[in-house]
């Protein structure tokens, strides 16, 4: 019967090799021990291959759960190198993330590496690049012959050419936010699907890790951003207090020098007036930077420096330090906070004072020029290289950078042998006047900008809700106002909004994760916050989402509203 097993098979083989010649018996016998040993080879090599994917797919599940944890891209990066040569038996790992502003795939640099950018929109008839193509299918591509394919690849730290390649787009849902290369230089062997599907589950693990990543950078910009507003707070409320008493100071000290007085004491008296009129100073400097307004302005950087070298001029006559004053007389205007700007200038000039200090030639010279709509600013001092202190300098471009590049711009150290060491500030110039007169906005202002029919307002403020219905039932918006971020969400999935403004503060659902959960119900997002932060606005801009500083200024408001009128329907003249 098929399927049971028979006792008397090995009676029967016996006796079938007792009743043949010997030489067909030892043939038999042979043939009976080669098939076992085949059937043996073959199990051992199915358990031995099963064996091996077993450790393979642990090893991949340890990597992309160390990969979720890693604090930044560079870290992912470091990673992979570490371990999934053991995984997918490769010599070389690249991440290409998607830059939305450039619109390129920039790497991910790794240790002695420069970083690579590639362009996602080409000349017509060029063909793209493999990263590009797997990106722009938003599939897996397999290259097993590399010599032989059009798309080029690094060699590795051997300088081995590479043999084979695979592209894997980096997913998180279902967005594509970069590619994950790996390739093969000791032997051409083509990737098998099971090298794709784990090459594909660890780029997936890879892009969540980013994605969370870049969450938790616009939260500690945020953060910083709240800080800074808290710190103007306590700031104003410290010159409130100091105010009086430097002004009844001054004023004492100013009449008792009318009277007459000892040689000695007139002496004492006029140094008291000039500290207090010092300290008044700096109280008034403390008062411009925690009241300025939050929206970014035009800013003359000339005037700025000007005044920084005035207030600082005392001190450095002193100090024995001679300045040359060779900033341009034209006004030159960068789009950005004056508070900000002013302490970076104030930095590098203060860090180039103290640089000087034990040099026989102390000389700072502040030059201004403009190359291609760019603002060069240049802070050169005379310290020899045998007393700079690369520690201190290093922190000064560390606190500055930052501000610098949310204007827009970069600041860099410039040492040469032959040359004094300089600070180079480049930025964006928005504006150029000629002729006398302070820095204005245009003319005329702009006609309100339409804003699309439904609009969701999540603010528990109520001035600040009542603020934004007005202006935006002023364009011909439906606003629908609610008090917390659990209700907008509710709201969301049963309504279609055309545009969600969110309060920073909004208790519920923290705003991060309300705007991925809104990004397919809503049209865009703004975050209303409490001042202005171009660096988190840059970021925003390029993903429909916005930020709206507080206090709302119509300008700002409109800004906001003509950049989304292309994906939004707009009511024009009061109709659709």
């Amino acid at each position: 019967m098929v399927g049971r097993a028979n006792p008397g098979w090995g009676l029967n083989l016996l006796a079938f090799l007792a009743g043949t010649p010997d030489g067909a018996t030892e043939a038999a016998l042979g043939a009976a021990i080669a098939m076992a040993l085949l059937i043996g080879l073959l199990l051992w090599s199915r358990e031995h291959r099963l064996r091996e994917l077993r450790q393979r797919l642990r090893k991949t599940y340890q990597l992309g759960q160390e990969i979720l944890g890693a604090p930044s891209p560079e870290s992912i990066l470091k990673r992979l190198e570490e371990a999934i040569p053991d995984v997918l038996h490769v010599s070389r790992v690249q991440i290409l993330l998607h830059n939305r502003a450039a619109k390129t795939l920039d790497s991910v640099a790794a240790e002695g590496e420069a970083p690579v950018s590639l362009p996602l929109l080409l000349p017509p008839g060029e063909p793209p690049s493999g990263a590009v193509a797997c990106f722009q299918l938003r599939s897996a591509l397999a290259v097993p012959d590399a010599e032989a394919s059009p798309f080029h690849a690094a060699p590795d730290a051997q300088g081995r050419p590479a043999r084979s390649l695979l592209f894997i787009p980096m997913m998180a849902q279902g967005d594509a936010l970069g590619v994950l290369n790996v390739s093969r230089h000791d032997r051409a062997r083509a990737f098998s699907s099971d090298d794709q599907e784990l090459a594909q589950y660890l780029a997936n693990q890879a892009a969540v890790a980013v994605r969370l990543y870049e969450q938790r950078s616009v939260q500690e910009r945020l953060s910083r951003t709240e800080k800074l507003a808290a710190v103007g707070r306590l700031i104003s409320g410290v010159v409130d207090e100091l105010r009086d008493p430097l002004a009844s100071i001054s004023s004492l000290s100013s009449r008792a020098l009318e009277h007459m007085l000892p040689a000695a004491a007139e002496r004492d008296m006029e140094a008291i007036a000039a500290e207090s009129r010092k300290a008044a100073e700096i109280v008034e400097r403390l008062v411009s930077y925690a009241a300025e307004q939050a929206e970014a302005r035009p800013v003359a950087i000339g005037d700025l420096l000007r005044s920084l070298i005035e207030f600082r001029e005392s001190d450095w006559k002193a100090s024995g330090i001679r300045v040359r004053d060779l900033t341009a007389r034209e006004p030159l205007l960068v789009l950005g906070s004056p508070g900000q700007l002013e302490q970076v200038f104030l930095n590098l000039l203060v860090h180039a004072e103290q640089s000087l200090a034990e040099s026989p030639q102390k000389v700072i010279t502040v030059r201004t020029s403009v190359l291609a709509r760019r603002l060069l600013v240049e802070i050169a001092f005379s310290a020899p290289p045998a007393i700079r202190k690369p520690g201190e300098t290093a922190a000064v471009l560390g606190v500055t950078r930052s501000v610098v590049a949310g204007h827009g711009g970069e600041v860099r150290l410039i040492e040469k042998s032959n040359a004094e060491p300089r600070f180079e500030v480049e930025l964006p110039i928005v504006a150029r006047e000629r002729g006398g007169g302070a820095a204005t906005r245009a003319a005329s202002q702009p006609e309100p900008a339409p804003v699309p029919r439904t609009v969701l307002v999540i603010e528990p403020d109520e001035a600040i809700q009542r603020q934004l219905i007005a202006l935006l039932s002023a364009r011909g918006a439906r606003v629908v106002p609610v008090d917390n971020a659990d209700k907008g969400l509710e709201l969301a999935y049963r309504l279609r909004f055309d545009l969600a403004f969110c309060s920073a503060h909004a208790p519920g659902l923290n705003w991060v994760e309300l705007s991925e959960r809104m990004q397919s119900r809503v049209g865009a997002f703004v975050l209303i916050s409490d001042r202005f932060d171009a660096e988190l606005a840059a970021d925003f801009e390029n993903d429909r989402r916005y930020v709206l500083p507080r206090p709302i200024q119509e300008a700002e408001l409109d800004r906001i509203l003509r950049a989304l009128q292309p994906a939004a329907p707009i009511l024009k003249n009061g109709t659709a």
